[in-house]
């Protein structure tokens, strides 16, 4: 059996790719011999060219498994539509009407190897029109005037090869696509001219996007009173219009024809007919199809209530896409307040399930808008409290605090609010509020409430894990497991092999935990988590990096890593570098592993993860291949850590993250994110302003503050000529600018400046990074931009300055200047 599904494979894939032309003049062959055979359809669906994307944009009845048929009349199509375009202009006598003797164009030189192609293959001449004696080719050669037979064959060779070669281009580009699948729609439908009732049913058929059933569309069509149903089906079917299946029960339209249908229905049809087939599927317990047509129909508060109504259900059969697709059909105008605020934050929590962080905040945002009541707000403040717990831990238990003081103590949502605390005092290592925060929910929860409750006994078994309680860990993390397997949902069942697996992990039972981290990724993988995904991979590779198995360990970290990346998944990313450094530095990979230090060291400082950035130092400590200095390899240089002053504190880098994605904050924003007073929301904004990381804005009630314009963040050098190593300051720009673009993109260069001292006489530049390269990338540019200016360079990060101006240990008359000229 699976022989011959490969064989299949193999032979349907050849069908519908064949090979390629190895040349153009092949490709000429292939048009060549297609004129001849221009009518047999047989004939020409056997050409190669039928077989090609070429023809692809024509088969609007059905590009998965069209007839030798329509492939012939495809082919036709492009050649008549290549034929027209040798033409110098619109013809006067199109293709299909009666060209009179005397039209001009005939005997016009222009107009020969149209005319010659048309009325050879296209519209070939009859022989009752031949000339005396003479046959299709002399014909054409007295009509046209041609002088000679060898000038006749001579323009009509030109003329294979220039529609060969127009053919040969619109295969590659694809540009015509368009133009080509509107002549083959026009080309169908005429038919259905001729066909009234077909043409008639056609258009009730043209409400569904995807196979329905055929009784539901003689249902309509019978609601309408349309007449000769059955034949016109018949008809429909028999000529492919309407493709049958399962035993006739299903129809299926083409998609390009069904649009095409669709846009000349008038819009009272429409709706009536969008209506009766959401009613339809409605009674058939199909949410996501009734909700679609009932929206099209313009029902919109009645497609919602579907919706909303069968969330939970679509949820667990993973069908969180198709709803996260159909819920943001609405729009505010479009339904209730009430409605709007019950779809954003299903949304938040449909992108949150899915990963997808700032979709998830954006709709809590908007279900804000129309929010007035406190219990309503305080649903909001705990998802948003939840979305930031893996990127900004003081803004989640902000938000948790908020959600807090609007919940009423009777509301069954502050057990969630109390156990998604509890799990980020667990990640705070403040074990005393976690507990506390955890037995008060459990005291209040139901036994009924087996979610809840599993929700609850997770956190518990994290919390015991953490502090070494293995026993304790292992009995709370099974009974969430065996009380999520009641609920059947599938991503808390995830979470709960996942936290078994971590238990594994830290009793060295690491076989264990991989198969438990397993089993948690087959369900992230369905759902398409790629966050979840990235952590299970980061947990699968501990586990084997503690297991000693080093080589799946770094396989599992870099698959971690390309998601980070890809994503933008800072904290796991970084994580993924700090291991990687150092399951390279086991094996002795020193290069490999310094790279990934470096890249992991500069992230978690510029983002402010101070615990990453004691563990890299740590790392540092412990393995000598990352030591730039004594001991380390021959050639490189010594790395010096950033002083103390380096990195702002987690408020800080809260202020800046505020200002970097709403564009601006004031202090009243500040004093309830961070719920300091007054004089230390201001206090710590003017420390911002005095650094050079926010610029202040407006006066009194208007003030705000924003991220300064960058000459201000860098104020220019003197513009004295200086030569540093024997080259002008002012000759630096005019030689690098041949090479700004492919150094910008090769590097990810966001600025490159011309740093100065009072006293300076080297040459020094200074280079700020869009995404930071490793050691490596860095030693490589500051030597090309060596090689450019003929001199020696000496590159520094933009970053070190500001550090040094942060700290305040040089005096300014020695402090370093830098002219930017790429910015």
């Amino acid at each position: 059996m699976p022989e011959l599904t490969s064989t299949l494979s193999l032979t349907t894939a050849a069908f519908a790719h064949p090979a390629a032309p190895s040349s153009e003049a092949d490709f000429t062959q292939w048009v060549n011999a297609a004129f001849k055979n221009y009518h047999s359809a047989l004939a020409l669906a056997r050409s190669p060219l039928a077989n090609s994307m070429l023809i692809g944009p024509l088969l609007v009845l059905d590009d998965v498994s069209p007839t030798a048929d329509e492939r012939g009349h495809a082919m036709r199509l492009v050649l008549q539509w290549a034929v027209n375009r040798l033409a110098p202009t619109p013809a006067p006598y199109p293709l299909g009407q009666l060209r009179p003797l005397d039209d001009p164009t005939w005997r016009d030189p222009h107009w020969w190897r149209y005319n010659i192609l048309r009325h050879r293959y296209v519209e070939p001449l009859h022989p009752d029109e031949f000339v005396e004696g003479g046959r299709a080719t002399e014909t054409l050669i007295a009509l046209t005037g041609i002088p000679t037979t060898d000038t006749f064959f001579d323009e009509r060779n030109r003329a294979i090869r220039e529609v060969a070669q127009r053919l040969y281009r619109q295969q590659r580009a694809g540009d015509a696509n368009d133009e080509l699948q509107q002549l083959a729609l026009e080309e169908v439908s005429r038919p259905l001219q001729i066909h009234k009732a077909a043409h008639a049913l056609l258009g009730v058929a043209a409400t569904f996007e995807d196979v329905f059933p055929r009784t539901l569309l003689l249902q309509m069509t019978t609601d309408e009173h349309l007449d000769q149903i059955e034949t016109a089906l018949d008809y429909l079917t028999a000529q492919r219009f309407l493709l049958m299946g399962d035993g006739a029960r299903y129809l299926w339209l083409s998609p390009v024809l069904q649009k095409y249908v669709y846009a000349r229905q008038s819009s009272a049809n429409l709706r009536r007919r969008h209506q009766q087939a959401g009613n339809y599927y409605l009674a058939e317990h199909e949410p996501l199809k009734a909700a679609k047509h009932l929206q099209q129909a313009q029902s919109w508060e009645d497609a919602v209530t579907v919706l909303l109504r069968a969330a939970d259900d679509l949820v667990n059969e993973l069908q969180i896409e198709e709803l996260c697709t159909a819920l943001l059909v609405f729009k505010p105008h479009s339904i209730s307040a009430a409605q709007w605020r019950e779809v954003q934050i299903l949304l938040s929590d449909l992108f949150s399930k899915s990963g997808r962080h700032e979709e998830a905040v954006a709709a809590c945002r908007r279900a804000l808008t129309v929010s007035d009541e406190t219990f309503v707000q305080a649903r909001i403040y705990r998802r948003l409290g939840k979305l930031y717990e893996n990127y900004n831990q003081l803004h989640a238990l902000g938000y948790y605090q908020q959600a807090l003081e609007r919940f009423s103590a009777a509301d069954p949502e502050v057990l969630d609010l109390l156990k998604d605390r509890a799990w980020l005092y667990i990640f705070r290592q403040d074990w005393d509020k976690a507990s506390a925060d955890l037995q008060r929910a459990l005291a209040q929860t139901p036994t009924t409430a087996l979610e809840q409750r599993a929700n609850i006994d997770d956190a518990f078994a994290s919390l015991y894990r953490r502090q070494k309680t293995y026993s304790n860990a292992i009995q709370a993390a099974q009974n969430a497991l065996a009380l999520r397997e009641k609920t059947g949902d599938l991503l808390l069942i995830a979470a709960s092999c996942n936290n078994l697996g971590l238990i594994y992990n830290d009793m060295g039972e690491y076989q264990q935990a991989i198969a438990a981290y397993e089993e948690a990724m087959k369900t992230y993988q369905k759902l398409g988590n790629r966050n979840l995904i990235a952590a299970a991979f980061l947990n699968i590779g501990m586990a084997h990096h503690l297991g000693n198995h080093l080589s799946e360990a770094m396989a599992a970290y870099r698959e971690s890593l390309a998601i980070c990346q890809a994503i933008g998944l800072p904290l796991v990313e970084i994580k993924a570098h700090s291991n990687l450094a150092e399951v390279l530095a086991e094996l002795g990979e020193a290069e490999a592993a310094r790279h990934h230090w470096q890249t992991g060291y500069e992230q978690s400082r510029q983002a402010g993860f101070e615990d990453q950035v004691t563990y890299f130092n740590q790392l540092q400590q412990k393995f000598s291949v990352l030591q730039y200095g004594a001991g380390a390899e021959k050639g490189l240089p010594e790395a010096t850590l950033p002083p103390a002053a380096s990195s702002l504190t987690i408020a800080d880098h809260t202020v800046l993250e505020i200002v970097k994605a709403a564009g601006r904050v004031t202090s009243k924003l500040l004093m309830e994110t961070l719920h300091v007073s007054k004089a230390t929301a201001t206090r710590r904004l003017a420390e911002l302003v005095e650094w050079g990381h926010l610029e202040k804005c407006g006066e009194g009630r208007g003030t705000y503050y924003a991220r300064p314009a960058a000459n201000q963040r860098h104020p220019p050098a003197s513009p004295a000529i200086r030569r540093h190593s024997g080259i002008a300051l002012e000759a630096v720009p005019d030689l690098l600018r041949p090479c700004e673009q492919s150094l910008r993109q090769q590097y990810r260069i966001d600025g490159l400046g011309i740093t100065t001292t009072a006293s300076g006489e080297i040459l020094t530049l200074t280079v700020r990074f869009a995404v930071l390269p490793g050691l490596l990338g860095f030693f490589e540019l500051e030597k090309e931009l060596g090689n450019h200016l003929g001199v020696r360079v000496d590159l520094q990060l933009a970053e070190r300055l500001e550090v040094d101006a942060l700290a305040a240990t040089i005096e300014p008359s020695n402090r370093e200047q830098v002219t930017w000229i790429w910015s």
